[in-house]
């Protein structure tokens, strides 16, 4: 009895495995669902068509669940095929032994589904956010292979679902000039989770590799994700990455490199980006900027009109709290030697901030201080910059060369580059390993300004040259300046003090005393009308070191100068006099001399020099042209008178005079009587032993004739012996 039993159970036992296997494995086929299946995917939707092979009877071990199983269904909805390659139907085992059937579960694979039936489908579906992407977003590609798994209940309503597979070269558009091309991923999700991997795509010259997304939802929506880009851009393509950043429209430029980047997004259930977090970092490996005009600034020596930029690292940080880039590699202009540069930006749009730390490739200058760079040194600028309702706030510049130091405090530019506000200057800086320049500028209630050295040798020239801008204009204050020495180009200045106020960025009132060497001095004074003109008058006992920049007084020596300017809104009217002085080896006078063919005069002038008692100048400057009313010199070799203008917009130079070699013989002649009003009358008209000439030109191009047959007019004959009997 025990061994039927045991055999039985054996029996049993091994018929139940034997089926289980077979089950698992094989199958039982039976065309018996076949019309019931169909018959209740038509209930759900009478506008799906379907044809099914026979049908295998499975066991799901896992599950311990019965399914139906069949291959390569024929599934059309709407007159679109859809390519399911394998289908299994999940019920309850007591309803399938029934031959009834309640689906709870649908696993389904997918080969080859074009987008376009996807969307022709997606139209079916209800209204929503997703809807309307994957209808006017989406073009082309396919799904190349997918399986979904879909639970349900006794309704036929979802309950739960997954999904893996693949997309390959979907198009996305993401805006209206913004479209990411040939997208391929692959794919894993259910209702909590999504992986993507293995992302793939383009943009512009942009290609993306090895991306890969984190989409998990819990009572907010987290998304993570990373993926490398390569680029190689173009003008073309920059414009439409920066549409609107004029300086990518405007100028030629190509950059190549490489980025990783990650990413994190936290969105709620209404789509609305709660929290964000983004980070790139990478290299530019090349990178050229061809500007459209020529950069030009009174600090570089050569316009630049290309920049490069070479192994530059790049790292880019986007969130709540922070957002940054950073560049850190090497720039040239010009394809001048190539130096370091470090650029931090934050690049919020109400507060940019700028931390610029670079090596300088290209020569500065600064005349005012009459400071050059030696491309043989390295040199080093930083600067903390913020941009903020348009003004340019410079927490400080600093600028390093050896033992050279510049540093600036608290500037402040408007948009128009006016200064709105300055705290402090320190200037070191050395000429051929001499201190030339140790001073420092504070502004506070006054502006103060002290130290050992300034070095002023070009000041003349910079406060001579017919600026447009005045970048002070804002400035309304008091002054005082105490400088021990004063560089000059000539004779240093000793024990410089200035007191005196500022008005709209022009002195309103000076008052400035200094030495050259004991008992030789210069007296400054600016003073104010009531009527609002001012009177500018300098006296100097060393005249060649405030007119070392004009080549007209090139060669004097000795003398005393006293100049006197009224100042008006529309112009100046000034008159220069120098008293008892020589001219040697003067340019100017040369030429004039030997074109006359004065070689006696022209020989003393290139010895001992020429002396004069006196030279007067009377100018009127006014918006476009200086007016010279009278240039009058008289010496004991020779005199002077000359008149004419200068244009200041065109640089035209139109001068005309006379030279008299033998001062003392013409005045003789106009004291002889009645020969004297003969020769010279009390009329215009002509005298004797003059030689005339005339300067004209553009800057570069002006020429010099001389008429040694003509003689001196009455006038200089009148002025010269007026200045003979106040002398």
């Amino acid at each position: 009895m025990k061994k039927i039993l045991y055999s039985f159970f054996f029996i049993l036992i091994s018929v139940s495995i034997t089926a289980i296997i077979y089950l698992s494995f094989i199958g039982l086929e039976t065309s018996k669902f076949n019309n019931f299946i169909i018959n209740e995917i038509k209930k759900k939707d009478p506008g799906i068509e379907i044809e099914l092979e026979k049908i295998k009877i499975k066991l799901d071990l896992k599950k311990i669940q019965l399914f139906l199983s069949t291959n390569n269904p024929k599934i059309t909805y709407r007159e679109i095929k859809i390519p399911i390659s394998e289908i299994k139907i999940y019920s309850k085992i007591n309803k399938i032994l029934q031959s009834k059937m309640e689906i709870n579960r649908i696993i389904f694979a997918i080969n080859k589904f074009k987008t376009p039936d996807i969307q022709k489908i997606a139209i079916r579906i209800k209204p929503s956010n997703f809807k309307t992407y994957l209808l006017n977003n989406l073009n082309g590609g396919e799904i190349e292979k997918a399986l979904f798994d879909i639970s349900t209940n006794k309704d036929f309503k979802l309950v739960d679902y997954k999904a893996s597979g693949s997309i390959k070269k979907v198009d996305a558009k993401i805006a209206s000039d913004f479209t990411i091309r040939d997208i391929s991923f692959n794919f894993i999700a259910d209702k909590n989770l999504t992986l993507i991997n293995s992302i793939n795509a383009s943009y512009e010259g942009i290609l993306v590799s090895n991306g890969s997304i984190n989409i998990q939802k819990k009572e907010e929506i987290e998304i993570k994700g990373k993926f490398n880009s390569k680029f190689s851009l173009e003008k073309n393509q920059l414009n439409k990455l920066f549409s609107g950043v004029k300086f990518f429209t405007e100028n030629e430029i190509e950059s190549q490199g490489s980025l990783l980047h990650d990413f994190n997004l936290k969105i709620n259930n209404n789509f609305k980006i709660v929290d964000y977090n983004y980070k790139s970092n990478g290299n530019l490996s090349q990178t050229k900027v061809i500007l459209k005009e020529y950069f030009k600034s009174e600090l570089i020596e050569k316009p630049i009109k290309k920049i490069f930029l070479e192994k530059v690292k790049l790292e880019t940080i986007i969130n709540k709290k922070n957002k940054s880039l950073i560049l850190d590699g090497f720039y040239s202009f010009n394809s001048s030697n190539y130096k370091k540069f470090q650029v931090k930006h934050n690049i919020d749009k109400k507060n940019k901030n700028y931390l610029i730390d670079l090596d300088l490739s290209e020569n500065i200058f600064l005349d005012i201080i009459n400071f050059r760079t030696d491309s043989k040194k390295k040199s080093n600028i930083k600067i903390d910059l913020k941009i903020k309702n348009k003004k340019f706030i410079f927490d400080s510049i600093n600028f390093t060369e050896g033992k050279n130091n510049i540093s600036i405090k608290g500037l402040i530019l408007n948009n128009k580059k006016e200064l709105d506000k300055l705290l402090s200057i320190k200037v070191l800086t050395f000429n051929k390993n001499k201190e030339n320049n140790n001073f420092t500028v504070n502004i506070k209630k006054k502006i103060s300004v002290s130290g050992k050295t300034y070095d002023a040798s070009n000041l003349v020239k910079v406060l001579s040259e017919n600026n447009k801008s005045n970048p002070l204009k804002k400035f309304n204050k008091e002054i005082k300046m105490e400088i021990k020495k004063f560089i000059t180009k000539e004779v240093p200045l000793n024990n410089f003090n200035l007191i005196g106020s500022i008005q709209k960025g022009k002195f309103n009132q000076i008052s400035a005393k200094s030495e050259f060497l004991p008992d030789e001095y210069l007296d400054v004074s600016l003073k104010k009308t009531p009527n609002n003109k001012k009177i500018l008058e300098v006296y100097s006992d060393v005249p060649r070191a405030l007119l070392s920049d004009y080549k007209f007084f090139e060669g004097i020596i000795g003398g005393k100068l006293l100049y006197n300017s009224i100042i008006s809104v529309t112009g100046s009217t000034s008159k220069l006099k120098i008293e008892n002085f020589k001219v040697i080896k003067a340019p100017t006078f040369a030429k004039l001399l030997t074109l006359a063919d004065l070689g006696g005069v022209t020989d003393l002038l290139s010895g001992q020099g020429m002396s004069f008692d006196i030279l007067e100048i009377d100018l009127i400057e006014e918006k476009n042209v200086t007016t010279i009313k009278e240039i009058l010199a008289l010496g004991s070799s020779l005199s002077l008178h000359m008149e004419g203008y200068i244009e200041k917009t065109t640089g035209l130079v139109s001068l005309s005079g006379t030279l008299v070699p033998a001062k003392t013989l013409n005045s003789l002649v106009s004291k002889i009587p009645v020969v004297g009003n003969i020769l010279v009358g009390p009329k215009v008209g002509e005298g004797i032993f003059g030689v005339s000439f005339k300067i004209k030109g553009l800057p570069g191009k002006v020429k010099t004739t001389v008429n040694p047959v003509k003689t001196i007019t009455p006038r200089f004959i009148m002025r010269a012996l007026e200045k003979l009997k106040k002398n």
